[in-house]
């Protein structure tokens, strides 16, 4: 971790710079909790990535979406895990 420093050489903590941390993303929980608040889920053919929200609560369904929403790779991981789940694999 790299402190910049003041002209009186006392780190200022308040602008440490932090590494960017691993990604957490699981996305057999997200599958998992977009099931549990009532939606569902498919691949169709080329590998698209269906969901099913019709009947989700709008404040449980936003905070779930943002997750994978501009994260291509998070939408691969969601992909692959289903096709795990559809050839028995999970």
């Amino acid at each position: 971790m790299r402190c910049r420093y003041r002209r009186s050489g006392i780190a200022d903590m308040a602008t440490q710079v932090q590494p960017p941390r691993a990604s957490t993303f699981n996305p057999t929980a997200w599958l998992n909790n977009l099931v549990q608040i009532g939606g569902g889920y498919a691949l169709a053919s080329g590998r698209k990535l269906w969901l099913v929200v019709e009947h989700c609560p709008a404040d449980e369904l936003t905070p779930l979406m943002a997750q994978i929403v501009g994260h291509p790779d998070r939408a691969e991981a969601v992909r692959v895990t289903i096709e795990r789940r559809q050839n028995g694999e999970g």
